[in-house]
């Protein structure tokens, strides 16, 4: 099957049209073809790490380029950079990895826990890396991605003891927020034994503190509604840090006329979170109910028109007018979001280049560093929100990735 896998096109390819034994054998054909496929593109990432290559478009880590010019998850991005030094040193199961006799999950596992610091501490007991290797890829070629984490976790134990109570104690806190198309935005994350206890115990008080008669919420409805009412009282009792000289606020972009607009009314758009996205009009009309609103003025071109008068520093108008062209850093394959940015001056206001939304760029600290001190350079075609990034050779960074 996976000699005639290779021979076919698989645009061409409709599994449908495929008899039942022969779609059966098709799905694990594809499954190892994609396994060896992912264990080519990790060699591939572990080469372009050594080298450093990511460099000469910007991007001071791979994992960075990654991100950019191949659209893909923070996440799995990390997981791909790390997979790739790690079996460096672990042949055996760089080895089945390129055969497909064991999955990505496989190798995300192993590569996680086989740490530089662990791999010092059995050398230090006696116990050689190609042995763990051996162990290792063995339990992998054996058994799923679930039991070779226990196999896993065992073999960190032996080695390791008090490690596994320094992961739990120093566990680093991650929260994650990933807008999704239908609406929703997913929370993920972990964090320490005494974190997730601060945590629980303010969850709690919420919960149960404003918990109304004949409440038939679930458990898990219960404490997403206090996690949201958490940060709404911080965000109105006004104790969060300013963030660029503003106080922290939910911001709404949305057209006037939607706005003003009857409840239902045909042909209305509707709003715009920064960071969440699309809302209806009539979520917006609520937050809007009590709610300060700011004007900025879009020209016949679709673009923020300038607001106030010449500064060296962008107005707090100016920042909106340029994060609603902008929305995230326009250097290329960056897409960090507007509250790490800084507003740009193209022409620098030292040669004469006003304080403008038109002479302005969101460029995050990093990358307006590379334009100031790195040589590189920035520009927008006139009239739209369209920019390219250029080396300091004068080559422009173009985004390898397929168009979405």
């Amino acid at each position: 099957m996976l000699e005639q896998l290779a021979a076919l096109d698989p645009a061409e390819l409709d599994p449908a049209d495929l008899a039942d034994e022969a779609l059966l054998d098709l799905i694990p054909a594809i499954h190892v073809g994609g396994t060896k496929l992912t264990a080519l593109l990790t060699r591939a990432v572990a080469a372009a790490d050594r080298r450093q290559v990511h460099r000469a478009d910007g991007m001071v880590t791979m994992k960075s380029w990654l991100t950019g010019h191949c659209r893909m998850a923070g996440g799995e991005a990390t997981s791909l950079v790390r997979a790739g030094r790690r079996l460096q040193e672990l042949p055996e199961l760089a080895a089945a990895y390129a055969d497909g006799l064991v999955s990505t999950a496989h190798v995300q596992v192993i590569t996680a826990a086989v740490t530089p610091a662990r791999v010092a501490t059995a050398a230090g007991a006696g116990i050689d890396l190609a042995v763990t290797d051996q162990v290792l890829t063995a339990a992998a070629r054996a058994l799923g991605p679930e039991d070779t984490s226990k196999a896993v976790r065992r073999w960190v134990a032996g080695i390791d003891p008090d490690g596994v109570l320094d992961d739990a104690a120093g566990l680093p806190r991650v929260f994650r927020l990933a807008p999704s198309s239908g609406g929703r935005v997913y929370l993920s994350g972990h964090v320490d034994p005494v974190g997730a206890e601060m945590v629980h115990t303010a969850l709690e008080a919420v919960m149960n503190g404003h918990r109304p008669a004949g409440d038939r919420r679930s458990h898990a409805e219960r404490q997403g509604d206090a996690l949201v009412e958490l940060c709404r009282q911080a965000l109105v009792a006004g104790t969060l840090p300013e963030v660029r000289g503003e106080r922290p606020q939910i911001r709404v972009t949305i057209d006037l006329l939607a706005l003003c607009a009857e409840r239902g009314a045909a042909g209305v758009g509707g709003g715009e979170l920064p960071f969440a996205g699309a809302l209806s009009a009539e979520t917006a009309r609520r937050l809007a109910c009590d709610a300060g609103v700011v004007r900025i003025i879009i020209g016949p071109d679709g673009l923020p028109q300038d607001v106030g008068r010449a500064r060296r520093t962008a107005t707090a108008a100016i920042r909106r007018a340029v994060i609603a062209r902008d929305t995230h850093c326009v250097f290329a394959g960056c897409r960090a979001p507007a509250a790490w940015c800084d507003v740009h001056h193209v022409v620098h206001w030292a040669h004469g280049g006003p304080t403008s939304c038109e002479n302005g760029a969101l460029v995050c600290e990093r990358h307006h560093t590379a334009v100031h001190e790195g040589c590189f350079s920035i520009a927008r075609d006139p009239g739209t929100a369209v920019w390219h990034t250029y080396r300091p050779d004068g080559s422009e960074i173009l985004i390898r990735g397929p168009s979405p």
